[in-house]
């Protein structure tokens, strides 16, 4: 592979690693709320077959996504051209994931044909984990085609593009705001270690009330990132000034929600929560977008 060609290969994985964990991420947060995944764990067969939700092997996953992004990266890459060329490439995507992925895998794998036939485990789960990985991929082969597609067709649709600018920077600010979620988590985890709480698993993924505060905090990110990005296009404004500005919006958010719900908030500690959010949409925006010159 020469130097364009390992250069286009790294853009390419980045943006696979970055939709998979994201979508990994809230697919993960959401369904595992829905249909109760701390207690479906523990049940007869299942819970000799899965770790239990709050093991550190389950907590660790979602960070250890960006792995499992690179390897798709390096499966997808040799027939990239091929799926883009395509008016509906993230079909082929996504039906490749869910052929060969999920239900036709080699192995006996939960909600596969050879996991019903030769695993012991009882067909309410292999049913009940189809909503999650079906959904996940299917929003992840849309996310990344799309976002791949505006590269790739950027002579044959530029025409297009611009006649529709305002939907790309609004699916832009959507998934950098996404991202910037992941942020939080980081920032949530770090802050209890370094206050000596033991975060309990279940008991905060069923808080509604300290999930709405970062459902909050992901709608301010994402207006501010559709507003603040088109400065940056413009030239007027600094990478580091729109790091600032997301560092102090992503600790004003929590601080404010924590003092209208709970009563109480420490300073301190919502600056180190802001901060990771921060970084994240500082650089998504640095490599998004592409000042106009």
């Amino acid at each position: 592979m020469n130097e364009n060609g390992f250069k286009a290969f790294l853009r390419f994985s980045v943006k696979v690693i970055v939709a998979h964990t994201v979508t990994y991420f809230i697919f993960g947060l959401v369904m595992s709320n829905v249909f109760h995944y701390e207690r479906l764990f523990q049940q007869d067969i299942i819970k000799d077959f899965m770790r239990p939700i709050d093991s550190p092997y389950v907590f660790a996953g979602p960070f250890l996504q960006p792995i499992r992004g690179l390897l798709f990266a390096i499966g997808l890459w040799p027939i990239r051209n091929f799926i883009l060329g395509k008016k509906n490439g993230w079909l082929i995507v996504w039906n490749i994931f869910a052929m060969f992925g999920i239900l036709s895998t080699p192995a006996a794998a939960p909600c596969s044909v050879e996991g019903v036939i030769y695993s012991k485990l009882p067909l309410w789960y292999h049913l009940i984990g189809l909503p999650e990985i079906m959904l996940q991929t299917l929003i992840f082969s849309l996310a990344l085609v799309w976002w791949e597609k505006r590269q790739y067709q950027e002579g044959r649709e530029a025409a297009e593009r611009r006649a529709t600018p305002l939907l790309s920077e609004i699916m832009k600010a959507v998934m950098t705001g996404c991202f910037a979620y992941v942020g939080y988590a980081i920032g949530g985890l770090l802050s209890a270690a370094l206050a000596g709480i033991e975060v309990d698993m279940d008991a905060a993924a069923g808080d509604l009330k300290t999930q709405m505060m970062f459902v909050v905090a992901f709608v301010v990110n994402t207006i501010a990132v559709f507003f603040i990005s088109r400065q940056w296009l413009k030239g007027k404004i600094s990478i580091w000034l729109i790091f600032v500005l997301f560092w102090g919006i992503d600790a004003v958010v929590p601080l404010v929600y924590q003092l209208l719900v709970f009563g109480e908030s420490s300073l301190p500690m919502v600056l180190l929560l802001g901060f990771f959010p921060a970084v994240i949409i500082a650089v998504s925006i640095y490599l998004n977008s592409r000042r106009r010159v």
